[in-house]
């Protein structure tokens, strides 16, 4: 890999990251009801960048094809259409919330104009029924509190259920190689008796027949 192809990979990596970043620091400040009009000219900024480098990996790629091996030239044609692949995403995503930010801006003045024409009566039961729309996602959001803690205190049970089996599983196995130990023990104990006992017999076959020998002779 040449040192110009690398540096541009890895300019090109970091580049999709920053502008991942300021995606979501975007995001962020809008949430926070801060000002984002200066980080979304930078995220403008970074894409058409990332657009130049693409294209000028591109051109490097084509003028060192020819220097390098079949696989290596696809291993970079498949690179380049990750990093493609990345810049159209974040593209996408990019555009979408800001096509969302300014829809919500139109819809906004929309929602004030019919507020201010509504009687204080209207005005009352368009709280209420705003109210009634916060209590039911607090309810919601309590059941899966509920759900989502009795399912972590299921999981604790099972987790330590299963140390539970491997500690005597554990003690299981320790039981049995001690009596194995002791087993085996007692069978090279009794294997060594008997080897002594055959030992013994012919000795003692042997004094006999030594003794038929003298005493015939």
């Amino acid at each position: 890999m040449s040192d110009q192809y690398k540096n541009d990979i890895d300019r090109i990596q970091k580049l999709i990251v920053s502008i991942k970043t300021d995606i979501n620091k975007r995001e962020q400040k809008k949430k926070a009801g801060q000002q984002f009009t200066i980080i979304e000219g930078e995220i403008r900024g970074q894409l058409t960048n990332l657009d130049r480098e693409l294209v000028l990996l591109g051109d490097l790629m084509k003028l060192q094809e020819n220097t390098l091996m079949q696989k290596e030239q696809e291993k970079r044609r498949n690179q380049l259409q990750e990093f493609k692949n990345q810049r159209d995403l974040i593209s996408e995503q990019f555009k979408k919330a800001v096509l969302e930010t300014k829809q919500e801006q139109q819809i906004a003045p929309k929602q004030l104009a019919e507020l201010s024409n509504m009687t204080n009566k209207e005005l009352f039961k368009n709280q209420k029924d705003l109210q009634q729309e916060q209590d039911k996602l607090l309810d919601s959001t309590n059941e899966q509190a509920i759900v989502l803690k009795y399912q972590g205190q299921n999981i604790n049970q099972t987790i330590n259920q299963q140390i539970t089996d491997l500690n005597k599983l554990n003690d299981d196995v320790d039981k049995t190689n001690k009596n194995m130990t002791f087993v085996n023990s007692k069978f090279a104990s009794i294997i060594q008796k008997s080897s002594n006992c055959w030992l013994i017999i012919i000795i003692v076959i042997e004094i006999v027949l030594l003794l038929c020998f003298i005493l015939f002779l």
